[in-house]
C-alpha cells in the first residue's frame, strides 16, 4: 500500500522531499508527470518494476505551481489528482515552500489545494507551518526563517522574502496571509497544545473535525513537535483521507528519520564537467558565486537572456567551454533595468539550461532558483528523478531518468536561493568522480 503521495509546486522542494522519505527508509521516486497507474499494474495488481509507483512506498509529482496564476493552477492541480488518486493512500502531501511565498494571483495555496482535496476526497486539510531543519519555525501562527545561517526574522521582515520580486511575503500572520488567498477560516493548534502529547492532540483534531473546521494551522518550533504532529495525522489517517499542506517538513513528521543517509560509495558524479547555473539573485547565491574557484564564469545578462542572437552567442561560449572538459558557471547578472518578467526571465534560463544540457556530456547539473530549476528540469524532458544522497540542507544530490541517454542517470542538485553553504558550489566541483 502506498503511504504518501506528494504534488510540490516546484523542484527544489521537491527534490527534498524524495531526500526526507529515503532518508526514512522508504522507496521513494519523484515523476515530472503524474504516472497512469492502470498503466504499471501486472495481472496481480502490482507494480511491475521497482520504479512503477505500485511499488513504490511513496511517490511524487513535482510541477511549477509555484510560479502559475490561479486559473492555471486549479486546472494543472486538478488534471494532476485525478491521476493521484487512483493511489490507495490515505495521506496526500502539497509540498509548498518552508517560507510560504505565495499571492492571491500568483502560486495561490488555498485555491490549489481546495481543488487537491476535492479531488482525492480529503475534508480535511493539515497545515505544517515550520521547518526547523531549514530554521523556518511557525509560532502562535506567526512564521519565522532565518538568513542563510544567521539571524532568524519575522517572514514579513526577511531581507529577502519579504521582498521576493513575484511573491513578496509581507504577512506573517498564516491564518491572516492564507485568508487572503480564499481560507478565511483556518483555525491554528499552537505549541501549548502540540506540547500536550499525542492523545492531547488527536482529541484536539477529531473535535475541530467534528465541529466542521476544514483548514488547521499546526505550530512547529522544535523538531519534538513535528514527532507528535505526525504520530497525530497518521492516527487520523486510518479513518479518512487527510491533505497535508507544508514544506519537506510534513514528510519529516509523518515518517521520522534520526540520521541522515550516508552517501552511496559509487560515485556522486559522472565523469564530465559541471555546469552551474545560478538564476537565483538572492544575497546567499550571490555569495555562493563570489567564493566558487573551480569554474569558468560567465555573466548574462536578463536582457540577453531574452534576445535570440546573444543567447545564442553566450550558448556557443559555454559549449565551448564544457566540451573542453572545464566546469562552467553561468550566473544571471542583477541587472533590474530590463523589460522581462520574472516568470520569462525563469522561462528563458531554463530554455537555455536545457539546450545546453542536451547538447553536451555533463558530469553534474546544478542549479540555483526555485522557479529556473522548477522550468529547466520539465525542458529537458526527463521522466523522474531519484534519490541519490545527502549533501547540504534542503538541497540533496539527486538523479535523472530520462530516454536521452546523456541525461539519463545525469547526477543533479536543484537548490533555492536561500539553501546551502557559501562553499556549496565548489564543494559539488569537489566530489569524486565516475573516473576518480
Amino acid at each position: 500500500m502506498t503511504k504518501l503521495v506528494f504534488c510540490a509546486d516546484d523542484f527544489t522542494g521537491a527534490s527534498d522531499t524524495l531526500a526526507t522519505l529515503a532518508r526514512a527508509g522508504l522507496s521513494a521516486r519523484l515523476y515530472l508527470n503524474a504516472p497512469d497507474m492502470s498503466d504499471h499494474k501486472n495481472d496481480d495488481g502490482r507494480g511491475s518494476s521497482g520504479s512503477d509507483p505500485d511499488s513504490l512506498d511513496a511517490f511524487g509529482v513535482a510541477t511549477s505551481l509555484r510560479a502559475m496564476g490561479v486559473e492555471d493552477g486549479v486546472a494543472t492541480i486538478g488534471e494532476l489528482a485525478g491521476q493521484l488518486a487512483k493511489a490507495d493512500c490515505g495521506l496526500y502531501h502539497f509540498k509548498i515552500c518552508s517560507t510560504f511565498d505565495s499571492a492571491p494571483e500568483t502560486g495561490n495555496i488555498a485555491a490549489v489545494a481546495d481543488r487537491y482535496a476535492q479531488s482525492v476526497g480529503a475534508r480535511w486539510k493539515a497545515i505544517i507551518g515550520g521547518q526547523p531543519s531549514l530554521r523556518r519555525y511557525c509560532f502562535l501562527g506567526n512564521l519565522f526563517a532565518a538568513m542563510g545561517s544567521g539571524q532568524i526574522h519575522r517572514i514579513d521582515r526577511h531581507p529577502v522574502m519579504a521582498n521576493h520580486p513575484v511573491t513578496p511575503m509581507r504577512e506573517a500572520d498564516l491564518p491572516r496571509h492564507l485568508a487572503n488567498q480564499g481560507w478565511p477560516k483556518v483555525g491554528l493548534i499552537d505549541f501549548t497544545i502540540i506540547a500536550q502529547g499525542r492523545v492531547a492532540l488527536i482529541a484536539e483534531i477529531r473535535r475541530r473535525i467534528a465541529d466542521g473546521e476544514t483548514e488547521t494551522l499546526f505550530d512547529v518550533t522544535t523538531e519534538n513537535d513535528l514527532l507528535t504532529i505526525g504520530e497525530a495525522l497518521r492516527d487520523i489517517a486510518r479513518t479518512q483521507v487527510i491533505l497535508c499542506i507544508g514544506a519537506s517538513s510534513v514528510a519529516q513528521a509523518l515518517f521520522p528519520s534520526f540520521a541522515p543517509t550516508p552517501p552511496s560509495p559509487r560515485a556522486l558524479r559522472r565523469d564530465g564537467p559541471v555546469f552551474a547555473f545560478a538564476g537565483s539573485r538572492s544575497p546567499l547565491t550571490a555569495e555562493q558565486v563570489a567564493l566558487a574557484t573551480r569554474y569558468e564564469k560567465i555573466e548574462i545578462s536578463p536582457s540577453d537572456l531574452g534576445d535570440p542572437d546573444a543567447r545564442n552567442r553566450a550558448r556557443t561560449d559555454c559549449l565551448s567551454i564544457l566540451e573542453a572538459g572545464k566546469n562552467l558557471l553561468v550566473a544571471v547578472s542583477d541587472d533590474r533595468n530590463h523589460q522581462i518578467s520574472s516568470h520569462d526571465l525563469a522561462r528563458a534560463s531554463a530554455q537555455f539550461i536545457a539546450d545546453i544540457s542536451r547538447s553536451v556530456s555533463l558530469g553534474f547539473l546544478l542549479i540555483a532558483g526555485g522557479d529556473t530549476s522548477s522550468l529547466a528540469v520539465q525542458a529537458l524532458g526527463i521522466e523522474s528523478l531519484s534519490f541519490v544522497a545527502d549533501f547540504d540542507a534542503g538541497a540533496p544530490i539527486i538523479r535523472a531518468h530520462a530516454d536521452q541517454n546523456n541525461l539519463d542517470q545525469l547526477p543533479m542538485l536543484l537548490k533555492g536561493g536561500q539553501m546551502g553553504k557559501p562553499g556549496l558550489f565548489d564543494n559539488v566541483a569537489g566530489l569524486a568522480t565516475a573516473r576518480a
